[in-house]
This record gives structure tokens, C-alpha cells and sequence, in this order.
């Protein structure tokens, strides 16, 4: 599958050619009384696909979020592509595509309607606007459902869409809550083919999951978290052989005999 998303494409706004592309310093998050992030300190370079593993309330969810500058630290410091995730919010929303675990809203557009909202609003060229839709629904294998409306598809269909439209503006970053939810075995394979693809691209992807297995065969590093501490983070490889978990061995098959 060949991505033609960023041929020729400018850098997005507020890019800086650094090696580091996500960088947590001493990061805390707390409500009230309750702790959610405690002193997390991580390094993403541009490429990277890093899995994200914890159960749920682990804080996957909370740290995803701060990324995407939706939420703020209550103390420690993110930069995104050298810029301050806090002070320079709007510079780095501008490299972030994020894709919540929930997908909700715009129930009456139809899929195709969706995306060209979305571009429009992305201040893409109107004559460049059907042949990225175009791209985007091919690469997410949505292009048989570009006329359905938005609240007749499945959870895994909009999960789908919501990742389409994150590629609409062609992000350095991408943050995925829990992509594989509600998506069939077909699904996940191709899910893992893009987000690889990706990866090859020199986009950094960051996905929550708590399932390893979802994980393994993409991501090329990994952090466990618990109870909002970074109980390891590495190179997947060195991760797994240290806390003595083997590697997977999965046999695909995507279309039947």
C-alpha cells in the first residue's frame, strides 16, 4: 500500500527538523488528590512507533491527551518537535493528529461529507481536495462507504474514519487511543500495515493499548505503565527480554482460499 499523502507536501507550520519529536521531562498530572501521571520522563525521535501498555486507568489515556495539548501538566515539561506543549500549544496542534478511543459526532454527514468538511476546515485547496479524500479513504479501506451516513457505521468503521480525517492534514505525530477496539481480525491487520507504513514515512506514532499482542509486530519501542509511574521504556526487543515476556508469532490471513 503506497501512501501519497506527503508528496510534495510542505513541512506542516511550526516544524523544525529535530531528532527528538516527543520529549517528557518530570511530567505529573494530578486531580485533586489523585495522582494519574507520576514524574514520567520519555524520548520519541522521528519514526518511532512506541506502544503505550497499561491497564485501563494506568494513564494512558491522561498522557495521550497532554500530548495533544488538550489537557495541561500539572507539573513537568512536554515539547513536541522542540516546541512546549504548554506555551506553544497551537504550533504543536498543528503536528499532532489525535484519534480518541471514542469516536462521537457529525451522525447526519456521510462519510466522503465528513472528510471534506474536515479538509475545508484543514484550509485545504479546494482543488486539492478530491484526490486527498480520495488517498485517505483508500488507505483506510473506507472508499465502500464513502456515501454511508456517519451513524449507521460500526465502532471499528469510525474508529476508521476518525484516523482518515487525522490524515487529512498530513501530521508529523500521531496519538491513537486504543485504535483496534470494535475492529475485526481483517481489520487489525490492515490497521498494523498503515500505522507501519507510517512509521516508514518518519511520522512518529505513539498507540494505547492493553493488549501486547496488538503492539508487538509494530512497534519498534514500548512503556508499561502503572498506576501513572513508567514502570519501563525502551527498545521493544530490550523491554520484552528484560521483563522475560517472548515475542508473538502470529500467522496472518487476509483473504480465504
Amino acid at each position: 500500500m503506497e501512501c501519497t499523502l506527503c508528496t510534495g507536501a510542505e513541512a506542516p507550520y511550526g516544524y523544525q527538523n529535530l531528532e527528538i519529536m516527543i520529549k517528557t521531562e518530570h511530567l505529573c498530572k494530578k486531580y485533586q488528590d489523585k495522582v494519574v501521571l507520576d514524574d514520567l520522563n520519555m524520548e520519541l525521535g522521528a519514526g518511532d512507533i512506541c506502544g503505550l501498555i497499561g491497564a485501563n486507568g494506568s494513564g494512558k489515556t491522561t498522557l495521550l491527551r497532554i500530548l495533544a495539548t488538550l489537557i495541561k501538566p500539572t507539573s513537568g515539561v512536554v515539547t513536541i518537535n522542540g516546541y512546549d506543549a504548554v506555551s506553544s500549544a497551537d504550533k504543536v496542534k498543528s503536528l499532532i493528529g489525535y484519534v480518541p478511543e471514542i469516536v462521537s459526532g457529525y451522525e447526519d454527514l456521510k462519510v466522503w461529507e465528513y472528510l471534506d468538511f474536515f479538509a475545508t476546515a484543514y484550509h485545504i485547496a479546494k482543488n486539492h481536495r478530491t484526490a486527498l479524500i480520495t488517498d485517505v479513504l483508500e488507505l483506510t479501506d473506507l472508499k465502500a462507504h464513502q456515501q454511508m451516513y456517519i451513524q449507521v457505521l460500526s465502532r471499528g468503521l469510525k474508529q476508521r474514519l476518525c484516523l482518515a480525517k487525522t490524515l487529512l492534514h498530513d501530521p508529523l505525530i500521531f496519538l491513537l487511543d486504543e485504535p483496534a477496539t470494535g475492529i475485526d481480525a481483517k481489520g487489525r491487520i490492515e490497521l498494523r500495515e498503515l500505522l507501519k507504513e507510517l512509521g516508514a514515512m518518519g511520522k512518529t506514532v505513539v498507540i494505547a493499548s492493553n493488549i501486547l499482542s496488538d503492539l508487538g509486530e509494530i512497534c519498534n519501542k514500548i512503556a508499561f505503565l502503572n498506576n501513572g509511574r513508567l514502570i519501563t521504556f525502551g527498545e521493544i526487543e530490550r523491554v520484552l527480554a528484560q521483563m522475560n515476556i517472548p515475542r508473538i508469532l502470529e500467522i496472518k490471513v487476509l483473504d480465504e482460499v
